[in-house]
């Protein structure tokens, strides 16, 4: 089952762990970036954990992870980070993503990663290269609540 958290408890700190034992960054695209460092999030949970206390979102599963970052910084763009055993798996935590995160979204990966053919596939945006890196982009979508006692408006 596909959790979205900002607060983590021991046992979710278990699983994370676990799944991040279990899954291999092969591109190094799974990192959190603070004062233009580079923390790789599989050696660095205390900032991850630091993160998601201060506002940042984690979303997994027993097969993949997707780190949400921006909020806790107050960034006005909110990167996407993820790590999934295949791109089955990534297509159904991208699909979640969507209707649990309403803001644009940003994902910075090597312009060699496959998991760019998920992302394509899935909307993101091409909007930017650097050197091996390319950056692609989702706009937000804004989901109405309605009401069966809401009538549509005749203006």
């Amino acid at each position: 089952m596909i959790q979205i958290k900002s607060t983590l408890s021991e046992k979710d700190k278990k699983q994370i762990l676990n799944i991040l034992n279990e899954l291999i960054d092969i591109y190094s695209d799974f990192y959190l970036t603070k004062n233009n460092l580079r923390y790789y999030i599989k050696e660095n949970l205390d900032l991850l954990y630091k993160c998601l206390r201060e506002g940042d979102k984690i979303m997994f599963d027993k097969e993949g992870i997707v780190v949400i970052t921006g909020w806790s910084d107050k960034s006005p763009r909110k990167y996407v980070k993820l790590l999934a055993k295949d791109n089955t798996i990534l297509d159904k935590l991208l699909k979640n993503l969507d209707w649990s995160i309403s803001n644009d979204l940003f994902i910075k990966i090597k312009r060699n990663n496959p998991l760019k053919e998920v992302l394509l596939k899935n909307k993101y945006k091409f909007i930017g290269g650097r050197g091996k890196e390319i950056l692609l982009m989702k706009k937000g979508v804004k989901y109405v609540k309605s009401s069966q006692n809401e009538s549509p408006s005749t203006d």
